[in-house]
């Protein structure tokens, strides 16, 4: 029989836990399989039913907490969505789903155990020298983007694939001290891409759901975001609907990160050679999306702000396509190695950071685990895997 722990666990620890994996005390109770009265009398200040050992792990394994967090005198005073993520449109505060909670609180603690590591290692993290303004002309945006993370054109066009383009932009990114995360728990209607944009170690999260093409253009809004709120335009974190006061920087957020994929000079030059791109044709458009491993319709929408497309095209196609990605997927059949989803869940940089501080004993062998996620018996493969691509790829 298990032994429970009266004297030890403390109902708000259980209450809070709970609440901050965006749990209800019914939506507990149908993944843990105990009782909604049970789950109550733990929960309760009235009552001296206590959970034991044995559920208490099953109760850490379900709100994704050690279970030593069962046992601290008060709830930590850490994470909380509202204060840390830029703002998600239509998401009221307190209606976050349990699975998106989850996604923030771990690129936080991922955030922090970074900020930890740099100082173990005696290596100041990078700071992005750079700002941007929303009054700012687009092109002259889009250029100043582009040559932070020195990307060109014919790089560009020449990556094989949307995915390769993703990963390339994701380390250009990377080298400049943002930390990318992605996350495959969320669904799209709930988040495409969000980001915390203060320094050091800003962090853009990406929905490893979305298309590759998708995921290029979140990366590169949220790091128009990053650049916005250095220039002291600093766009709200809270989760909830957008504020009429933030639309401007959404709407300068687009307009950059669209001239920055798609840099009108090289860009119509390229497009010229696709012809029926500007009229909508969709084969036109997939080959051309194909070539500069842009979406379609980012493609369309940006011959409409060059004067090259009309506005009708763009609106009639939009509303033909839906939400139909008819021209890629975002994702590939079959089994992924641990140490691949590893690195795409955190990202090189921050996956090279753990290793680099746990070969160097800086940090054992648990924490190595519990900043990757991953059992240390994949270790050497993610050694392995890290070996194979050089840090920037594409730039």
């Amino acid at each position: 029989m298990s032994r429970s722990i009266p004297a030890l666990v403390k109902p708000k620890l259980l209450v809070w836990a709970r609440e901050s994996a965006g749990l209800s005390i019914a939506q507990a109770a149908e993944r843990t399989k105990f009782e909604i009265e049970t789950l109550r009398d733990w929960e309760s200040e009235d009552m001296d039913a206590t959970p034991s050992i044995a559920q208490l792990r099953k109760l850490g394994e379900t709100y994704k907490r050690p279970i030593a967090v069962f046992f601290l005198s008060e709830p930590p005073q850490g994470f909380a969505a509202h204060r840390e993520f830029r703002r998600l449109a239509g998401i009221l505060p307190g209606r976050e789903s349990p699975e998106l909670l989850l996604a923030l609180r771990w690129a936080v603690f991922r955030r922090e155990a970074a900020m930890e590591l740099h100082r173990l290692i005696g290596e100041a993290p990078h700071r992005i020298r750079a700002a941007l303004h929303p009054g700012m002309d687009p092109e002259e945006a889009g250029h100043h983007i582009r040559e932070l993370l020195g990307v060109t054109w014919r790089a560009q066009m020449d990556w094989a694939s949307a995915y390769e383009a993703l990963n390339a932009w994701r380390s250009a990114m990377e080298a400049k001290g943002v930390l990318v995360f992605q996350s495959s728990g969320v669904e799209m209607d709930e988040m495409r891409g969000t980001c915390i944009p203060n320094q050091p170690l800003p962090v853009i999260l990406l929905n490893s759901k979305d298309a590759p093409h998708g995921r290029i253009f979140s990366l590169l809004h949220e790091f128009a975001h990053i650049l916005l709120h250095a220039g002291g335009h600093q766009t709200s974190r809270m989760v909830g609907r957008r504020s009429p006061e933030e639309q401007p920087l959404e709407v300068a957020a687009n307009a950059f990160a669209a001239a920055a994929l798609l840099p009108a000079h090289s860009f119509v030059a390229t497009a010229e050679q696709y012809r029926g791109a500007a009229e909508g044709d969709d084969e036109a458009l997939r080959r051309l999306a194909q070539k500069v491993k842009v979406s379609p319709e980012v493609i369309l929408r940006r011959l409409v702000t060059l004067s090259k497309a009309p506005e009708g095209t763009y609106r009639h196609k939009r509303e033909a396509w839906g939400a139909k990605l008819w021209y890629v997927r975002g994702s590939v059949g079959g089994p992924v190695p641990m140490e691949v989803r590893t690195i795409a869940s955190d990202g090189r940089g921050y996956t090279r950071l753990v290793m680099s501080a746990y070969d160097q004993r800086l940090i054992n062998t648990n924490a190595a685990s519990d900043y990757l996620g991953v059992k240390p018996r994949h270790f050497n493969n993610i050694r392995r895997e890290l070996s194979l691509r050089p840090s920037v790829a594409g730039a």
